[in-house]
């Protein structure tokens, strides 16, 4: 099926349901950042994929991917998923939007059932006082703080990998700008060279 058109059953999906989704704000005074919000709604919702393995694509790059036998999704290849899409709007253009949405509207609608159906002061009502159900919600919070921690060792292991390559990438560069000063020198000196044999 053609992702535009499953974007689109889907899209009929959360219409039909009233499903609420988050949407960037559309600022008409910053045309960059307009255009940039309308390209990010109009590919909701996203299409992801999730891998932290290298990978080799037929052109012989090494990316993050996954290797199927009809050839190689990559992560960061926008026409093979939104990863990037969803990575800008988490963490890059609507970090702050977010945080406020979340406060100012999810967390105010909680805040307010809890209001019309509890008495002021009265408790938060446990529903978790079986002992049986203790010990299995402390056993989901251990599981829980184990994944998070095995999620946050990754994410550091990825971050530093980046790091290394960015360094390499930078090493590279400089060596790059350091043999073409040496050739412009040399190109500068056959020049100067030439310039005095051909006046004798």
């Amino acid at each position: 099926m053609h992702a535009d058109k499953l974007h689109f059953q889907i899209r009929s999906v959360i219409e039909a349901q009233g499903i609420k989704i988050y949407t960037p704000p559309l600022e008409e005074d910053d045309e960059a950042g307009l255009q940039h919000a309308r390209s990010l709604i109009s590919a909701m919702p996203f299409s992801v994929i999730g891998s932290e393995r290298d990978v080799n694509t037929p052109d012989g790059r090494t990316v993050k991917g996954r290797h199927y036998h009809w050839g190689v999704a990559e992560v960061e290849n926008e026409e093979h998923c939104d990863f990037k899409k969803l990575r800008a709007i988490l963490i890059r253009t609507h970090m702050l939007d977010l945080i406020h949405t979340t406060e100012e509207n999810h967390y105010e609608v909680y805040r307010a059932s809890q209001m019309e159906t509890r008495k002021f002061g009265e408790a938060r009502p446990r529903k978790l006082d079986n002992p049986k159900f203790k010990e299995e919600e402390e056993s989901l919070r251990k599981r829980f703080t184990e994944q998070v921690k095995v999620e946050e060792q990754r994410f550091r292991q990825w971050e530093q990998k980046l790091i290394a390559e960015r360094d390499r990438l930078n090493k590279d560069l400089e060596q790059s700008h350091a043999v073409i000063k040496q050739l412009e020198a040399e190109v500068e000196g056959l020049q100067g060279s030439m310039s005095r044999t051909s006046r004798r």
